[in-house]
């Protein structure tokens, strides 16, 4: 189910009651607010769609408003303007169009093309991400294999001590590119056709990928400390099983000489909140903000990490969210919030 938040800003009172009843019958569930355009720039982005709907004779400008972009560097939100006058920056109802009808379909066409722009940039992103992340990444791993090949045809036989180290270097390499395409085609997928939420175990999931990561978790020592029960949930059970891998993997490759991994989870305000904690260093107070840069975004600058970078992608898609905390104790805590499942 998505979550849809209407704001009404600073809405002239006779018009307030209809555009309510417009936009409880186009989205119904929705969240309805009415709020100060001052107070809407300092609220935090939330989870989800918002759509505004704008007074044309608001006392500020509506530019730095309605061209607010979020955290991924996408539209923040859809806009409709109520008044008179056409715009550049969002569609405009005229007066004579004040009735809930069709404010109703103007909400819907805002809303509808907001997430296809959105979408589109995403899209766009992707593609540079693909093309950045293809070239930089395996120039290494492809330069090791044909290197390693080089010096097998010209090396005498009878080092095989030598034979099987650059064979074990041409198989790490493999191995490398193998893993890149994966992850990057999964969130390929997963952004083209994100699956059908479904409820499910969390438990169960989390059991898999632990599996999974068996040799891992014995190679470091790592001592586990896990939840005595796990709630149901309501997501995609696949993609959800990349987002833990990809935490535990960081927890137990960050998590200092003597690792300690702790899952959690906990209800909060309506949602489900997941977390993975290790006693490592943490991260620095400079490398937290870009920590789960967006993945259509790994691009631009430096070439930062793909794990949270796919979290995030894949959170988002389930209309949830991440984010880091230091550990009280010192360590890293990962964490994402899914919509708490309905019965």
């Amino acid at each position: 189910m998505r979550i849809i938040r209407v704001s009404l800003v600073d809405l002239p009172e006779f018009v307030v009651e209809t555009a309510r009843t417009a936009a409880h019958e186009v989205f119904p569930g929705a969240e309805i607010v009415e709020i100060t355009a001052d107070e809407l720039m300092r609220r935090e982005a939330g989870p989800g769609l918002e759509l505004l709907v704008l007074a044309e004779s608001l006392s500020v400008s509506l530019t730095p408003i309605i061209q607010a972009v979020d955290e991924a560097g996408l539209p923040r939100w859809a806009a409709i303007i109520l008044g008179g006058t056409l715009s550049e920056l969002a569609d405009t109802v005229p007066p004579e169009e004040w009735q809930h009808r069709p404010l109703a379909r103007a909400f819907r066409s805002a809303l509808l093309q907001h997430e296809l722009l959105c979408e589109n940039l995403r899209l766009r992103g992707d593609l540079r991400t693909v093309a950045r992340r293809f070239s930089h990444d395996l120039i290494t791993p492809v330069g090791c294999i044909n290197t390693s090949a080089c010096v097998l045809r010209i090396m005498p036989p009878e080092e095989t001590q030598s034979v099987a180290a650059i064979i074990q270097n041409i198989e790490d390499s493999s191995t490398e590119i193998s893993r890149l395409i994966e992850r990057v085609s999964f969130v390929l997928r997963a952004s083209a056709d994100p699956g059908v939420p479904v409820e499910f175990e969390m438990g169960e999931v989390v059991a898999a990928v632990l599996k999974e990561l068996q040799p891992d978790i014995r190679k470091a020592g790592a001592v586990l400390l896990l939840p005595s029960s796990w709630p149901r949930t309501r997501g995609v059970p696949k993609s959800l099983q990349v987002i833990w891998w990809n935490l535990l993997s960081n927890a137990l490759k960050y998590g200092g000489s003597s690792v300690r991994i702790q899952l959690a989870w906990r209800s909060e305000d309506g949602w489900l909140r997941f977390s993975v904690s290790d006693n490592g260093a943490g991260v620095l107070p400079a490398m937290r903000l870009g920590l789960f840069r967006p993945f259509d975004q790994l691009h631009v600058g430096h070439t930062a990490g793909l794990g949270l970078a796919i979290v995030q992608r894949l959170i988002a898609l389930q209309g949830g969210r991440c984010g880091y905390e230091n550990m009280p104790e010192g360590g890293a805590g990962f964490y994402f919030f899914l919509p708490t499942s309905v019965s």
